[in-house]
């Protein structure tokens, strides 16, 4: 029942942003509050003589905003996690059935080659996205926190170099596998179409059965690849349905933080519209490592199951 499911799919996804707007709408009422808030606490208290009242209001205002604005960024931080987490368990536990389809459809070196692609996509999801870049994005948030409480906003440069690692390392790391998949993906089906081609060859060959056996040996083979595109097909669309919803959560909630950030630019002290500003930036980051993980697995798959598969089929043509 594939309309059901789709339709079930569509359904949760509904209810968990229906669920996770009402808490993002709070926050958005809050940070519009307290900027407005500031600004006026600010400019009232600045009529006296005495300027340590403004700043002790300043602080006290951003420290309150910088609560909310840290437990919002722990929530998509935390989702962010477990949603790569779970794209790292659900490689391990379906992949070695694709590249079980992948051994029967195109030959033992594509399916050994691949097998040690996915070891080192995993490996690397791991080390580096878990381990380097969430890392990384936490002290961006804590950083552009601590930036807000200097007027001249002395770590704003740090900050920026910063953003522009995670960046660097998030686009190397896409660019690295899917130059290792494309090249992998077009150099061992060609050895395991030559070994096919001879086994076709040599059945062909064989006095009164070689056509009759060259056509169940062709059929074969062709179901063979039906069946390994029909698992990947499969596996991509599972790996798509079960990171909908924490995308979607966490680029809602970022969304909604870069709204409140315009409303409250327009009246809100500059310090405190630059750290909520940089907190979406934060939260983008995540989004953006958590589809880099999806994409590294994704390419992965699709060029196993499609430029393989087209330029095996050439080749045997050829031959």
């Amino acid at each position: 029942d594939i309309l059901g499911a789709v339709g079930c799919l569509l359904k949760e996804v509904i209810r968990e942003m229906s669920n996770s707007a009402t808490g993002i709408r709070n926050i958005l009422i809050w940070l519009i509050v307290l900027g407005i808030l500031s600004a006026l606490l600010i400019h009232f208290v600045e009529v006296f003589d005495k300027h340590q009242i403004a700043d002790l209001s300043f602080y006290f205002i951003y420290l309150l905003m910088g609560v909310i604005l840290l437990q919002c960024f722990s929530g998509v931080l935390e989702t962010a996690r477990e949603t790569v987490e779970n794209i790292v368990l659900f490689v391990r536990l379906m992949v070695p059935t694709f590249l079980l389809t992948v051994g029967v459809a195109s030959g033992p070196v594509t399916v050994g080659a691949g097998y040690q692609l996915m070891l080192l996509l995993i490996y690397g999801t791991e080390k580096i996205l878990l381990g380097v870049v969430l890392p990384l994005i936490y002290s961006y948030c804590l950083l552009t926190m601590i930036n807000g409480i200097w007027v001249e906003e002395k770590l704003a440069l740090l900050a920026d170099l910063l953003e522009k690692l995670i960046g660097w390392i998030l686009k190397a790391s896409l660019g690295v596998v899917t130059g290792i998949s494309l090249f992998q993906s077009l150099i061992t089906p060609v050895v395991d179409s030559l070994k096919n081609s001879a086994v076709e060859k040599a059945v062909s060959v064989l006095p009164g059965i070689g056509n009759a056996a060259d056509g169940v040996l062709e059929l074969a083979l062709g179901s063979a690849v039906v069946i390994r595109n029909s698992v990947g097909v499969l596996l991509l669309l599972l790996l798509v349905a079960g990171c909908a919803v924490p995308l979607l959560q966490i680029l809602f909630t970022a969304g909604f933080i870069k709204c409140a950030t315009a409303f409250m630019g327009i009246v809100s002290d500059k310090r405190i519209t630059n750290c909520t500003d940089r907190m979406g930036n934060a939260m983008m980051l995540l989004f953006r490592t958590v589809g880099t993980a999806l994409l590294l697995f994704m390419v992965t798959l699709l060029l196993q199951i499609g430029p393989a598969a087209g330029l095996a089929a050439t080749v045997r043509k050829q031959l």
